[in-house]
């Protein structure tokens, strides 16, 4: 078995767009592997893909998005915007970048694809993307805000213990695939995010304030990049032809079922995400030299 030295990851404090955030980086060559986290996550969810990128000397960061891990707090107002200024600044300073998310981190690393006009996006890759999913839990929260509901559930007194107790159960059964072990660490970052009753409740306020500003469409997206579609057939959040929809979308893409996987291939098999995020970057630069 190979082992990976974890000290390779390197942690900063960094600003973008006016951010003050955390950033886990390896050093390395090629265009830097951007990764972006998901909903209610943080960048220690890439902290295994990280490992591994280090040992094959691939550069890359992960960043807390706004509001989330160790970053500043979002701003009052659309949540949208505040995730693609964010990333387009993470771009700008890398850039030639390889664009990976997860979830939210998917739906925003293909926002900034989509926008990118002067090929800093080399390569795009993503996992279990949410936006084109149409089961009944997406159908129910763009239904409305449920602002005064979360008020009152964010105002009950429920111990910390339950709500803690609750978090690890989330995360072990709708995070990671059904059989695998959630990993202490990540649990503990999940606690983080999720400290109390109040948390709980401005979480999902957030959550559904997100949903609704996505309604279920891209709109007309146009991404020049090689892209690799990628979800994880046991999913308990975002089912799988939330996927199949992007990369009908997305002409030229390439779709990919992990059997085994969650919601969070990266946590459920590291090893592959990183296998075929190398075999993507390889592919990028076979495509800029046939295009370039």
């Amino acid at each position: 078995m190979m082992t990976f030295d974890h000290s390779a990851v390197t942690e900063s404090v960094r600003e973008y767009a006016g951010v003050r955030t955390r950033e886990l980086s390896t050093a390395g060559v090629g265009p830097t592997v951007v990764l972006l986290h998901g909903y209610c996550d943080s960048a220690d969810t890439w902290r295994g893909v990280l490992s591994r990128l280090a040992a094959a000397g691939q550069r890359a960061v992960a960043a807390d998005l706004p509001g989330f891990g160790l970053a500043d707090p979002r701003q009052p107002g659309p949540l949208n915007p505040q995730f693609d200024t964010f990333a387009d600044a993470l771009v700008a300073e890398h850039g030639p970048v390889v664009l990976v998310g997860n979830s939210l981190g998917a739906t925003t690393a293909l926002r900034a694809a989509a926008r990118d006009r002067q090929g800093r996006a080399v390569a795009l890759l993503t996992l279990d993307e949410p936006v084109l999913a149409r089961h009944w839990l997406a159908r129910l929260s763009r239904r409305r805000d449920y602002a005064r509901l979360f008020d009152i559930a964010g105002a009950l007194p429920v111990p910390d213990r339950v709500v803690h107790w609750c978090v690890r159960r989330g995360v072990s059964t709708l995070v990671y695939a059904p059989g695998r072990a959630a990993d202490p660490d990540f649990v503990a970052t999940a606690l983080r995010s999720i400290p109390n009753m109040s948390a709980a409740a401005a979480r999902a306020r957030d959550a559904v304030r997100y949903a609704r500003e996505n309604p279920f469409t891209h709109g007309t997206l146009t991404v020049s990049c090689p892209t690799l579609v990628v979800h994880g057939a046991k999913d308990r959040i975002i089912p799988v032809t939330a996927s199949r929809s992007l990369h009908a979308l997305l002409p030229g893409s390439e779709l990919l079922v992990l059997p085994k996987a969650g919601h969070c291939p990266q946590l459920d098999d590291p090893d592959t995400v990183t296998r075929l995020l190398l075999d993507l970057i390889a592919r990028s630069g076979d495509h800029r030299e046939r295009t370039g």
